[in-house]
């Protein structure tokens, strides 16, 4: 683990201490997993953006408190299907059903065209896993949505908090590795400033 990365957890935790004791019922994370992507050029691949981890050390994340029923949405990478499913299961929680943004062009016109060893990605996958019984608000949420691709790298779309996450359940929110701030949520993170 880099110094960087140990001191971004020293971070959360501190912010885990500092945030409110009810315990959450709603934990977002898009972990920043460490893979074979050592791609040529200044941009590409996730430890040119931030610092990884690995998925030993991830599972080994120490959460905020969260509630007996709650849910998980968990960010996977196409390349780490099994270990991202490790990951639900070291946190405490049963993988149900996976969400799919299918990413198009900055312009929403046409199907963003994105990296990969055999086949272009065009499109992210959530894993949604809960612990105990949590109620959904409501029953309609569709498991695939349409949005254009950020321009910041791996950030997730407003939608999928908005239009997904807050319409199934009515928290309390915690994002674990945000990469911004968000009203009603507790975001925790090196880049959630």
């Amino acid at each position: 683990m880099t110094k960087s990365r140990e001191i971004a957890i020293l971070a959360m935790r501190a912010a885990h201490s500092r945030a409110s004791r009810k315990p959450y019922g709603v934990l977002c994370a898009d972990p920043p997993w460490m893979f074979g992507d050592k791609l040529p050029g200044p941009k590409r691949g996730a430890q040119k953006h931030y610092d990884v981890m690995s998925v030993e050390d991830i599972c080994r994340f120490e959460l905020p408190p969260l509630a007996d029923d709650a849910y998980l949405f968990l960010w996977r990478v196409s390349a780490m299907v099994e270990e991202a499913y490790q990951v639900c299961r070291a946190w405490g929680f049963e993988p149900k059903s996976e969400i799919v943004w299918r990413k198009l062009s900055s312009t929403g016109k046409k199907e963003h065209f994105g990296m990969g060893w055999h086949v272009r990605a065009a499109h992210e996958t959530c894993i949604l896993a809960v612990r105990g019984k949590p109620k959904p608000l409501v029953r309609n949420i569709r498991s695939t949505f349409e949005a254009a691709a950020s321009r910041q790298h791996s950030a997730k779309p407003e939608i999928f908090y908005t239009d997904i996450v807050e319409k199934l359940s009515d928290g309390p929110y915690v994002e674990l590795f945000a990469r911004g701030q968000r009203p009603g949520w507790t975001c925790l993170g090196k880049e959630s400033r």
